[in-house]
C-alpha cells in the first residue's frame, strides 16, 4: 500500500482541484485543466516508483519535485485562475486592513520612507529568497530525515498558500496607481522591476513570504537552534519589507502566519507518526547501503 506524505497529498489535491475547476467551467480540453493534471499525474507516480526501490537518490527526486512543481504551477496558476472569473480581491483586502488598522499601512509608513529605508527593505525582501534555497538545502545536504520532515510541513503550507491564492487572487497594495512610488538605491532600482515581472500577480493572501520565512525559522529553532538566533533579526525584517514595500497586506501576513501554524502541527504530528518512524528507518538503511556500495 502507498505510504503518502501529508504535504503530497495536500499539494496534489490543490492541484487537481484547480483541474477540476477548469475543466468544468472550460472544459476537460482547456490547457490549465490538463496542464495542472498532468503536475498532479507526475507526483502520485513519483510515489510507487520511490516506494519500489527506496533509495536515497529517489527519495531525493521525489521530495524536489515539490519545489519544481510549486515554480512551475505559481506560474501557471495566474492563466488558469483568471479563466474562472474569480474577482480581484484587493479591495477586500485593503477594508480589512482598514478595519484592522484605522487606515491602510501605508498611510502609517509615509511620514518614515527614505531611499535608505526602502533600499535596507529592499535587502530584508530579498533574504527570503536566501532562506527558502538554503534553509532546506542545510538538511537535503546533511539530514535527509529531516529534510523530509521540513518539506511535509513547507509544502503544506504551500498548498494551503496557493489555495488562497485560487481563492483571493490579488495584486497587493503597489499596484494602487494613487500610491507615489517608492525611491531606493541602486538595489531597488535594479530589484523593482525584477520582482514585478518574476510576480504572477495573484500572489498576495496570504503572504507566503511571511509563513514561509516562519515556518523554516521555527524549524531552524527545532533542529539547527544555531542558526535560528543568527537569522532572526533578518527575518523579522523581512515580514516588515512585505508590507513597508507595499506586496502585501497585514491581513496577508497574519493570514500567512495561521497557515504557518498549521503547517508546524502537519510536520509535529508526522515527526511523531509511525509512518516517519518506518520510513526514516528505511531511509538510513538505504544510506547506510548506499555507503557500502561506494567504499
Amino acid at each position: 500500500m502507498p505510504r503518502v506524505l501529508p504535504h503530497e497529498v495536500l499539494f496534489n489535491a490543490f492541484l487537481l482541484s484547480v483541474a477540476l475547476r477548469v475543466a468544468i467551467a472550460d472544459g476537460p480540453l482547456d490547457p490549465s485543466a490538463l496542464t495542472f493534471c498532468a503536475y498532479t499525474l507526475v507526483g502520485l507516480a513519483l510515489i510507487p516508483w520511490c516506494q519500489r526501490n527506496p533509495t536515497t537518490r529517489r527519495w531525493r527526486a521525489r521530495l524536489l519535485w515539490y519545489p519544481f512543481v510549486m515554480g512551475l504551477s505559481f506560474f501557471t496558476l495566474n492563466q488558469a485562475i483568471w479563466h474562472l472569473g474569480v474577482p480581484d480581491a484587493d479591495p477586500v483586502l485593503t477594508q480589512v486592513d482598514i478595519a484592522l488598522l484605522g487606515a491602510p499601512a501605508t498611510h502609517y509608513f509615509a511620514p518614515i520612507e527614505s531611499a535608505w529605508l526602502t533600499e535596507f527593505m529592499m535587502a530584508a525582501y530579498l533574504f527570503f529568497f536566501y532562506y527558502l534555497v538554503f534553509g532546506p538545502y542545510h538538511y537535503w545536504r546533511d539530514d535527509l530525515v529531516n529534510f523530509r520532515k521540513c518539506f511535509v510541513g513547507l509544502f503544506t503550507l504551500y498548498a494551503v498558500g496557493f489555495t488562497g491564492y485560487s481563492i483571493f487572487p490579488a495584486g497587493g497594495p503597489h499596484v494602487d496607481p494613487s500610491l507615489t512610488p517608492l525611491h531606493g538605491g541602486p538595489l531597488t532600482r535594479l530589484m523593482l522591476p525584477v520582482i514585478n515581472a518574476g510576480s504572477n500577480h495573484i500572489d498576495v493572501f496570504p503572504s507566503i513570504h511571511g509563513a514561509a520565512s516562519l515556518y523554516l525559522l521555527v524549524f531552524d529553532f527545532w533542529h539547527y537552534r544555531k542558526r535560528f538566533w543568527v537569522l532572526l533579526v533578518p527575518t523579522a525584517a523581512l515580514w516588515v519589507s512585505t508590507v513597508y514595500l507595499r506586496y502585501h497586506y497585514v491581513i496577508d501576513l497574519l493570514a500567512g502566519f495561521g497557515i504557518t501554524v498549521l503547517a508546524l502541527l502537519v510536520a509535529r504530528v508526522y515527526e511523531k507518526s509511525r509512518l516517519a518512524a518506518e520510513l526514516d528507518a528505511e531511509l538510513i538503511a538505504a544510506h547506510r547501503t548506499a555507503n557500502a556500495v561506494s567504499s
